[in-house]
């Protein structure tokens, strides 16, 4: 029983050792959280619309707020591949028109000067 004794003392310093490394892997955590995330960017807004006229489909630049960050406009029609871009102006009231016949389906990238890209308009004319 004397050894039952001295033994009693170990589950307290098994527990403090216990509770720090807890609290330690929680302050990793909610610092790597806090400290990795990124404000976020607003949103950029750029407006190009694509309309039919017959076997007409013409491309319009519309502007927006961040035309003077656009470097590249790129419209694709009957599908998306290298040799198959149309370039569209980055000035406002730019236009751009072919002659397709029956329904297509139209994709508009615009590359910003930041080299990201974002599709402006995907849709099946």
């Amino acid at each position: 029983m004397v050894c039952g004794e001295r033994d009693g003392g170990v589950s307290e310093v098994v527990s403090t050792i216990l509770m720090v490394a807890v609290v330690v892997i929680l302050a990793a955590i909610v610092g790597s959280l806090v400290f990795g995330m990124k404000m976020p960017e607003e949103p950029k807004t750029v407006v190009v619309t694509a309309t039919r006229s017959g076997d007409n489909v013409t491309f319009m630049n519309h502007g927006g707020m961040n035309m003077d960050r656009v470097s590249e406009i790129k419209c694709w029609i009957g599908g998306v591949g290298p040799g198959n871009d149309i370039q569209l102006g980055t000035r406002a009231g730019a236009t751009v028109t072919h002659n397709v016949s029956g329904t297509t389906r139209v994709v508009v990238v615009g590359t910003f000067v930041d080299n990201e890209s974002l599709v402006l308009l995907d849709k099946t004319l």
